[in-house]
């Protein structure tokens, strides 16, 4: 895992469901299981408070708090998106140990936060080329990049006892050590399922890279229900 700052991070363990046991490769054995793909990336939807029944802090009782969900906003700097939200994640490198560690190495150097737990896996968003110069050289059926959701538990934030009230969740989540990338993002923000549906649904309110993902964020609040 990489680095931040140039301090080492210290070691963690993660836990990884036999559901997503098809991820624990790395990127290389994956590409060539799925011929179909030419590029990795994957995205975390990381929930502040924790469930109770997943995570490793869990408590006898736990708020009822909506949950909020973690957005970056992208940095002005950037070509691809300058100033709009998006939830933390990038690509998966050949030398990551396994897919899902190249996650969480992403997730550390966005946000200086530990994973601990994958939860789920959220979504697929299959693209084809994006640049003029691969759209020129491109040809129907040839491999598509692809992007994985996955929720997860980072170690920094736990459960809340069930007497707790939004504007305690407010300072507990202006309390959290989200450290950002100043090179790829601007800002933060910990939104409600409703912030997201208004941009989805009218386009409107805090403005996110593409419905698609808004789409998925909204799936991501959905499974926490089921």
């Amino acid at each position: 895992m990489s680095t931040q700052s140039g301090s080492i991070i210290a070691p963690i363990s993660i836990h990884i469901p036999p559901a997503l046991d098809s991820f624990t490769v790395p990127l290389g054995s994956f590409l060539g299981k799925n011929p179909q793909y030419n590029r990795l990336r994957c995205a975390a939807f990381i929930f502040a408070p924790a469930t109770c029944h997943h995570h490793h802090h869990a408590q006898t009782s736990q708020a009822t708090i909506p949950p909020r969900l973690l957005l970056l906003r992208r940095s002005s700097a950037e070509t691809d998106f300058p100033d709009l939200w998006e939830v933390p994640g990038g690509s998966i490198e050949a030398d990551d140990p396994t897919v899902l560690h190249g996650l969480a190495r992403e997730v550390f150097e966005e946000t200086g936060l530990r994973l601990t737990r994958f939860v789920r896996l959220v979504g697929e968003d299959i693209k084809g080329s994006t640049s003029q110069e691969e759209k020129t050289v491109s040809k129907p059926g040839d491999p598509k990049r692809v992007k994985l959701g996955f929720e997860i538990e980072v170690s920094e934030i736990g459960v809340l006892e069930s007497d707790t009230n939004e504007r305690d969740v407010d300072g507990y989540l202006r309390s959290l050590p989200v450290t950002l990338d100043p090179h790829e993002h601007q800002d933060q923000a910990w939104v409600t399922e409703q912030e997201v549906r208004v941009f989805y649904e009218e386009g409107v309110g805090r403005p996110m890279v593409s419905k698609e993902q808004a789409g998925t964020m909204l799936e991501a609040f959905n499974l926490r229900r089921v």
